[in-house]
């Protein structure tokens, strides 16, 4: 997938998001697992990336290359789109508190729907970190509409949330009706804060960028797949 290429989309250019986007009564709604909270941020129509194209290249490099960078899959024969208006999506927040007042949590982002192959796809992006929170009371994730320069509910980290690593999981499979699969990307990496002075610790040259504002990429490890079959 694109790390972020679920997030690097968003940082270069957030997509203008559909005025009929509006939160469903749902996303208001916490359901508690004991001590775990997990709240629904967002259930509807895939609010991001909906326009999103899966490029076909022959086997070399380039398969392992987000596709901001030229990043191609060689394991579908021909471009692959998303179907318009087939992508569901459901945004979590997950919080559990470990005293005295540290917090464990995950924010995800799964996605289904269909591509113009006729095969389905499947995506999910995965945060996990522990920290604090700034004011002593629990993390404060937003239900907003994401808009341009502002994240809303596809921001991973809540603004009264303090961290300095971040677990990524990302995975996408188009797969047949009968469950075969297509093409994959599937990756486990972490995120770091950037240590200042910034120009001694810049991020990585094969992503060079800091999200959002003040993580880089710490390890990463592309467990199956291709990078460039991820076109989230």
């Amino acid at each position: 997938m694109r790390i972020l290429q679920h997030w690097m989309p968003r940082i270069v250019s957030l997509l203008p998001l559909a005025l009929t986007f509006v939160l469903p009564l749902s996303a208001d709604k916490d359901e508690n697992a004991g001590d775990r909270t997990v709240t629904v941020l967002y259930e509807g129509p895939l609010a991001h990336d909906q326009n999103w194209t899966i490029k076909y290249g022959p086997p070399g490099p380039n398969n392992q290359k987000f596709r901001a960078f030229g990043g191609t899959c060689s394991m579908i024969g021909g471009d692959v789109h998303n179907l318009s208006g087939s992508g569901i999506e459901r945004v979590t927040f997950e919080s559990e508190l470990h005293k005295p007042g540290v917090w464990k949590m995950a924010w995800t982002d799964t996605v289904s729907g269909e591509a113009t192959d006729g095969n389905r796809y499947a995506y999910q992006q995965r945060f996990e970190y522990t920290g604090p929170t700034t004011d002593g009371k629990a993390p404060k994730p937003s239900r907003e509409t994401p808009t341009p320069g502002f994240d809303g509910f596809l921001q991973f980290v809540p603004s009264n949330v303090t961290v300095d690593a971040l677990d990524l999981r990302d995975f996408f499979i188009l797969q047949t009706p009968a469950g075969s699969v297509v093409a994959s990307s599937n990756l486990h990496w972490t995120l770091r804060l950037q240590i200042p002075p910034f120009s001694t610790d810049p991020p990585p040259a094969f992503l060079p960028f800091v999200f959002p504002g003040r993580f880089i990429v710490n390890l990463h490890d592309q467990l199956a797949g291709q990078l460039g079959c991820d076109p989230l």
